[in-house]
């Protein structure tokens, strides 16, 4: 075809006027590099813009190694190796402490700038070092690459790797503070406070077209950043109303290489991770709509430019499934945490054989979660916890529910910021069988535990597992339990729509208007609750209005709750485990007053509605779910009257 035939001509002839106009940029010079082999390898055949180093000047100051581009000379003159140092000594600022690195916020002259310290003592750095990898300064060369590429991104100002803190090795990287700027995440929720729609509206147009834009523009330079997620965009305030993205943390960005389809699509789903949860699906296809439009405009005029073989259409699909899958990838990373020691989890040893795992701090705090703002510390934990089972005695607990197979109480934990309430939960056997069972490890407690930290991860509500303990000889678990946050305020379902109705608790009834319009709105939020659950691959065998909490209004949401009777399997939402649920729910509200057959048609027709999908699909789950409602029902009927007859109550 003609148009075909055309392209790589005119692809050549942009790339050599771009390298002409890159040529007679002024680059600074790596050690030992002259002007002309500088022009030469900028023009060179097949050579990326960026082949050149920009402003690469190797100095010693005051016995320090330091690599530097023009501008920074005057401080590294003016600071001794000393204060480089010891940061908190010049009351520089903290920003971010991990395992691997920290990053300081300091004003150097008259400038802000942020230091990071990269650990080289860490198992990880030393193998990565040893193979010619050191993160400081491959971000520093990331850092130039976009500068010269005109891709937006924080600024390198200098690098060394000759310090030393507290007797370990660091390399330190200094870039350029841009203020004010926010991450792409906070921001994002700063928009959706804005009152004015108009503006908001406009805002996020913007704000979408310069992301689509600046990510086009790497892609087609050549430029790959592998850890793209929202944290690691900034969002900078040029003027009132006008905003720029730009890349931080390029330690791990792929350089001087064309971007393929596969890497796109994983690109793109990473940013995508964040996203899922706090903007609507129209937001997104803008934003791919754009991107497209960038990347067809780049396409031809930079150095890696070229088309996508996708089309829009397979282009969202491949992005969705990847998105699933590094959303998968990233929970499974996460699930890990729960079970060893480090920053948000610590092992507890405690007397009498007892074992277990607590929670120390929580990463994103949640409005629901009062623990989520607290750092519980493991000595703490050892001190509330000493005794574990007096918190079954009466005077001490509250208790909720003494069963055939658990023992439930309420307490709470005296805390220096207050006492914390939480639910406690014993197993015990019904019977001799289960009792063997019991035996053997994982232990009911710790498969809950790994549940509730497993929803968490992918934001389906549930109340916080906070602690478990098992009491074991050997590998055998002869006892355990589990400490759950408690919710203020959440009563069950079934509780709560009785209460709507104005049939129990003292409470006065809703008129019928508002009723049916919170009935509305309850169902909306039950099938978003459970379809969530079960798009994750997570089905709750005893899925009952009375193992779902609902938070007290304004927020109204759901929670789920006995955690030891959620399986993990294939994700997907007409699976026979799935449709057993559905039927459980079903059988567990059919004495609610004022639920109607229509409740109940529209929330099968809201579960079974989704992309793609038959009109009439309902209409088969229905006919599927009838034989085993009834099958339901009668298991229900016998299990009263064993329960009459053992127990002498149901």
């Amino acid at each position: 075809m003609p148009g075909t035939m055309e392209r790589p001509d005119l692809r050549t002839a942009a790339r050599r006027v771009y390298a002409i106009a890159d040529a007679s940029r002024p680059h600074l010079l790596t050690p030992g590099q002259t002007h002309k082999d500088s022009a030469g390898a900028s023009s060179g055949a097949g050579q990326s813009p960026c082949a050149a180093t920009v402003g690469n000047r190797t100095v010693r100051f005051d016995g320090c190694r330091w690599t530097y581009r023009e501008g920074f000379e005057e401080v590294l003159t003016r600071l001794p190796k000393s204060a480089w140092e010891n940061p908190e000594a010049q009351g520089w600022q903290l920003i971010k402490n991990s395992a691997r690195r920290e990053v300081w916020r300091a004003r150097l002259g008259s400038r802000y700038y942020y230091l990071k310290y990269y650990d080289r003592g860490a198992r990880l750095a030393g193998i990565k070092e040893l193979l010619g990898f050191r993160a400081w300064e491959h971000e520093w060369r990331s850092g130039l690459y976009a500068l010269q590429a005109e891709i937006a991104a924080v600024r390198p100002a200098a690098f060394t790797d000759d310090l030393r803190r507290n007797g370990r090795r660091f390399g330190l990287l200094v870039t350029q503070a841009e203020e004010p700027a926010y991450p792409l995440n906070e921001f994002w929720q700063q928009l959706r406070t804005d009152d004015n729609p108009v503006r908001q509206s406009e805002a996020t147009r913007q704000l979408i077209e310069h992301l689509a834009e600046m990510i086009a523009r790497a892609h087609q330079s050549g430029f790959e950043h592998r850890d793209m997620h929202a944290a690691n965009i900034l969002v900078c305030a040029i003027a009132p109303g006008r905003y720029r993205p730009l890349f931080v943390d390029l330690h791990s960005a792929r350089l001087g290489v064309p971007i393929s389809d596969r890497a796109v699509v994983r690109n793109l789903a990473q940013l995508n991770q964040w996203f899922r949860q706090h903007s609507s699906i129209t937001t997104r296809l803008r934003f791919l709509r754009a991107y497209c439009r960038w990347r067809n405009e780049y396409e031809v005029a930079l150095p890696f430019g070229r088309p996508l073989k996708l089309s829009f259409r397979g282009l969202v699909a491949a992005l969705a499934y990847a998105a699933e899958r590094h959303a998968e990838r990233l929970g499974n990373q996460r699930d890990r945490r729960a079970g060893r020691d480090g920053r948000y989890f610590a092992r507890l040893e405690l007397d009498k054989g007892w074992r277990g795992m607590a929670v120390v701090r929580v990463k994103h705090m949640t409005a629901f979660s009062p623990a989520s703002r607290l750092t519980l510390e493991p000595s703490w934990w050892r001190q509330v916890l000493s005794d574990p089972l007096r918190w079954f005695e009466a005077g001490d607990a509250e208790s909720c529910k003494q069963s055939h197979s658990a023992v439930v109480c309420r307490a709470l934990l005296p805390h220096p910021t207050g006492p914390i309430p939480v639910v406690m939960k014993r197993p015990r056997a019904r019977n001799g069988w289960r009792g063997l069972r019991h035996l053997l490890p994982p232990s009911r407690s710790r498969r809950a535990w790994g549940t509730g930290h497993a929803l968490l991860n992918r934001r389906v509500p549930t109340a916080r597992p906070l602690a478990v303990l098992e009491r074991r000889v050997g590998p055998l678990v002869l006892d355990s339990l589990l400490v759950t946050e408690a919710i203020p305020g959440a009563i069950d379902l079934e509780r709560y729509l009785r209460r709507c109705y104005g049939s129990g608790d003292g409470h006065a009834e809703l008129t019928a208007t508002a009723y049916f319009h919170a009935k509305r709105r309850l169902i909306e939020r039950l099938v978003q609750h459970i379809r969530r659950l079960h798009e994750h691959g997570f089905v709750h065998r005893d899925c009952k209005a009375g193992n779902i909490l609902v938070a007290p209004p304004p927020y109204e949401e759901l929670f789920w709750i006995d955690l030891d009777g959620i399986r993990r399997g294939r994700g997907g939402n007409v699976s026979p485990r799935a449709l057993r649920a559905l039927a459980t729910l079903h059988v567990s509200l059919l004495g609610i007053p004022g639920l109607t057959r229509t409740d109940r048609v529209r929330f099968l027709k809201s579960y079974a509605a989704r992309f793609g999908a038959d009109e009439n699909a309902w209409r088969r789950l229905w006919h599927e779910l009838v034989p085993i409602v009834g099958r339901r029902l009668r298991q229900r009927d016998a299990h009263r009257r064993w329960k009459l007859a053992r127990y002498g109550r149901i």
